[in-house]
């Protein structure tokens, strides 16, 4: 043993005397060297071990011996005599040590040796799946390295489907020609729903093989089942929090109920394999490297789901930003009604899209349309029905100048829509006529529409019919009077609705308070960029609740 060896050269040049350790191990007859510092004393005391009493013959032959601890064997370390023997001392106490330091390092060297093909493999497999960002395309190639390394013959990689209530077969090796089918959760005897129940490893043997897994076990006596299961976050969570309850698709799979023993739910899929070389049984060996391989798959699927979800999260950010896009551009420019009119309007989506849109027509010289309208809710489905009853709107307008009329046939255009989905519109149109200095108006449900009087009075245009969708009936018109100067105001309730952090509404006098304050010289855009700033300033960075439009139009007196 080198390291003996080296400590015996040690002692020589401290003491200049040789040293030799003998040692007899159980069993054995004959002593053998296990180091010493030269050939020569081993010669000289080899006579010196052979003997019954083998400190007595060592004190014959002119030597000292000393008795060594060497653990499974009897070692004596024979010196010529000197004046101290506290070196002898010393080398018998460190030797017990060296040779334990060896032998642990031995046995982990051994270990490792044995280990390399699994280490080989764990390694192999990350790199295999480190490559794909799907582990179904790497299933096949998976399953070989495991089965190859663990020495199964058969193997099967199911996927759970919770769904569909089945582990679904994605890739299988040594079944040419069988068909591996699907297995239901509530299938308890099969050996990978009870791997999958317990979220952990599962084995069988012998004769309850062929019941546990009647495909892969055909022939052979020994099964091994894995859970693939998903990582957990590793995250210390302290701190006392209400429960949450969650309905998930598990509850609805027969007999069903999550692992025990995981915190981090359902297994994503179970590795079955079968078919050891002369029906041999797997060992718990191979149970742990069957469950660090399904750490590792557990984790790629794990990120390649989360990959799926950034993706398909990133293309509906698009997808949405795209029909926010299209549906602004459903509206039409302020520029429309000039230059007669001048108009400012603004839409500002509580989401992407939303319900609330305006209209803006240029009648005739002297006549100027603007209609307001809000679908109930905000989001998909409001902001199609506001594109269909915009669409509604933009024909009716142009076709009947009266306000009830178009307000009626919008109505007609959505009846069927607005029953379908049980939404509902609120809508308010006017017609400003200079020439005769009027403001017709028909308002279906919509709370605010103003007249701002060029003194700064203002006038609430009423609703005098209920929002489009809850009835059928007419609606009247009216008719207040248009000097010049005056203004139309419409708003739509998430304006007067928006909340502060402390949930406190905006609310309707300070929209109203502004308006009032505004000189009689402000444009539309100023009155419009002043509500809007009075909102921002109300809410800070607390998201809208709901979708916000402002549309401001005068006609302004002619000049000379």
């Amino acid at each position: 043993m080198t390291e003996i060896s080296a400590l015996m050269a040690a002692f020589l040049e401290a003491t200049g005397r040789d040293a030799v350790l003998w040692e007899r191990r159980e069993g054995q007859v004959h002593a053998r060297v296990l180091a010493a510092s030269s050939d020569a004393i081993v010669e000289r005391t080899r006579g010196c071990v052979e003997a019954w009493d083998v400190a007595a013959s060592a004190r014959s032959h002119g030597f000292a011996a000393h008795l060594v601890a060497t653990g499974d064997s009897v070692g004596w370390l024979l010196t010529p005599p000197g004046i101290d023997d506290a070196a002898e001392r010393l080398v018998g106490r460190v030797v017990p040590l060296v040779r334990r330091l060896v032998n642990e390092r031995d046995g982990a060297t051994k270990e490792l040796v044995e280990r390399y093909e699994e280490i080989n493999l764990l390694y192999a497999i990350g790199e295999l799946l480190g490559s794909s960002t799907s582990v179904e395309s790497v299933a096949d190639t998976l399953l070989v390295e495991l089965a190859t390394t663990i020495g199964a013959r058969r193997a099967v990689f199911l996927e759970t489907r919770r769904a569909q209530g089945q582990l679904v077969p994605i890739a299988s090796l040594g079944l040419e020609g069988t068909t591996y089918d699907a297995v239901p959760l509530d299938a308890h005897s099969h050996i990978a729903v009870r791997a999958f129940r317990s979220g952990g490893a599962c084995t069988e043997d012998g004769a309850g093989a062929h019941a546990a897994d009647p495909c892969l076990a055909a022939g052979d006596v020994s099964l091994l089942a894995v859970a693939i299961a998903r990582p957990t976050s590793g995250m210390g969570v302290t701190g006392s929090y209400p429960v949450i309850t969650r309905r998930t698709l598990d509850a609805a799979v027969p007999g069903f109920a999550p692992p025990t023993g995981t915190s981090s739910g359902a297994p994503l899929g179970v590795l079955v394999l079968a078919g050891r070389p002369g029906g041999g049984a797997f060992t718990a060996g191979d149970r742990k490297l069957a469950l660090a391989v399904s750490t590792q798959v557990g984790t790629a699927m794990h990120n390649a789901s989360l990959v799926r979800a950034a993706i398909e999260r990133q293309q509906l950010v698009r997808e949405m930003q795209l029909a926010q896009e299209l549906q602004l551009k459903l509206l039409p420019d302020p520029g429309v009604v000039a230059p007669e009119a001048r108009a400012a309007a603004r839409v500002v989506a509580a989401e992407s899209v939303g319900g609330d849109f305006y209209l803006l027509a240029r009648l005739d010289r002297d006549r100027t349309g603007v209609l307001i309208g809000d679908v109930s809710g905000h989001g998909y489905q409001s902001a199609l029905v506001m594109a269909l009853a915009l669409s509604a709107a933009a024909i009716h307008v142009q076709a009947a100048f009266d306000p009830s009329i178009a307000v009626e046939a919008v109505q007609r255009s959505l009846q069927e829509e607005l029953t379908s989905t049980e939404m509902s519109v609120s809508l308010c149109y006017a017609v400003i006529d200079s020439r005769a200095g009027e403001l017709r108006f028909a308002n279906a449900g919509h709370p605010h529409a103003f007249r701002l009087g060029a003194d700064g009075a203002l006038l609430r245009l009423a609703a005098v019919a209920p929002p489009l969708g809850f009835a059928d009936g007419g609606v009247e018109e009216y008719v207040a009077s248009w000097r010049p100067g005056d203004r139309l105001v419409f708003l739509t309730d998430g304006v007067v609705d928006a909340r502060d952090a402390e949930h406190c509404r905006l609310g309707e006098p300070p929209v109203l308070a502004r308006l009032g304050a505004m000189p009689a010289s402000a444009t539309p855009q100023e009155i419009l960029d002043a509500i809007f700033a009075d909102v921002q300033a109300h809410i800070g960075r607390t998201p809208l609740r709901d979708d916000c439009t402002v549309v401001v139009v005068d006609r302004p007196v002619p000049q000379g």
